[in-house]
């Protein structure tokens, strides 16, 4: 089996990945973020996808994903003749022995987050308050203005972070599914399960007229986003018109969004949530396909 070698760097442990294993780290995470999981840079681990043949996401894939707007994956091809089939590859700088005194900016700004979710989820929205996050972090109250110009920013975009950790999650439960009807079916079963993780929190976020107000554009987009998405792939699969899809569509999302706000307010539990939306979304697709498609089922 041909394989490749990365410069390694002295003391850092190094570890053999298959083109395989490689092409599946970098389509389930930005470049930037499987490249730290191998303590790499997304400059290095790009030329190393580009050496053994892999493709991987252009730039502003992800920012499309994260905006629901679902993007095809590239299949991986086989290995040409000669072509490196697996690569040993070590962290770009051995690990430091000094202890870090100051946090990365993106560091700062998940601890920043991390402390503000706490201090809602056990007190409430009304409790979180500029000052009082700087003084839980031990950083000034100055400092924290360098992130976020007001309380109602940070919790914008915790927010934002939230919806984006939920997208995420329905894409990837659905991202190796071909089929139309299943992968709504996963998506959906996807969206329930993280509402059951994070629908408190979003309930008391989008509790605030502000915060509601200032991501109002980005669900609109996102929301005409899906709508586009499920009627071509709909009349493409199925014959169906992409104006009937939409409009079952936006029927099936008005019940899992109505489940959805009675599971994250405890009033039914997750099971039950699925028991009611799931056979309702796939009888109503199945009878959209049966009475407008042109094309049959697959």
């Amino acid at each position: 089996m041909a394989s490749a070698t990365t410069p390694a760097a002295a003391g850092a442990e190094t570890i053999t990945l298959s083109r395989r294993a490689i092409y599946d780290l970098v389509w389930a995470n930005p470049m930037s973020s499987a490249a730290a999981e191998l303590g790499l840079s997304g400059n290095g681990l790009a030329k190393i996808c580009d050496r053994l043949l892999i493709p991987y996401p252009t730039r502003g894939y992800w920012a499309k994903v994260y905006a629901g707007r679902d993007q095809p994956q590239l299949p991986l091809p086989d290995a040409p003749p000669g072509t490196a089939t697996e690569v040993a590859i070590a962290p770009a700088r051995a690990p430091s022995r000094r202890p870090r005194s100051r946090l990365s900016r993106q560091e700062r700004e998940r601890q920043i987050l991390a402390e503000a979710e706490r201090v809602v989820r056990t007190e409430g929205v009304h409790a979180m308050s500029l000052k009082r996050i700087a003084r839980d972090i031990g950083i000034s109250e100055a400092q924290i203005y360098n992130y976020y110009s007001s309380a109602t920013d940070l919790l914008v975009a915790m927010t934002r972070a939230e919806l984006t950790e939920m997208n995420k999650a329905r894409l990837a439960a659905s991202r190796h599914c071909t089929d139309p009807q299943m992968r709504y079916t996963l998506t959906t079963l996807a969206y329930l399960r993280q509402v059951a993780i994070r629908g408190e929190l979003l309930q008391q976020l989008l509790g605030v007229p502000e915060v509601r107000v200032a991501l109002r554009h980005e669900h609109e987009e996102r929301r005409h986003a899906n709508r586009t998405v499920l009627g071509e792939v709909f009349e493409e699969t199925y014959g169906v018109p992409p104006r009937i899809s939409t409009m079952v569509g936006a029927l099936s999302t008005a019940m899992s969004l109505r489940a959805g706000r009675l599971l994250a307010r405890g009033k039914i539990d997750l099971a039950l949530a699925e028991r009611l939306v799931m056979p309702l979304i796939g009888a109503s697709n199945a009878l959209m396909i049966e009475r407008h498609g042109t094309k049959g089922s697959s």
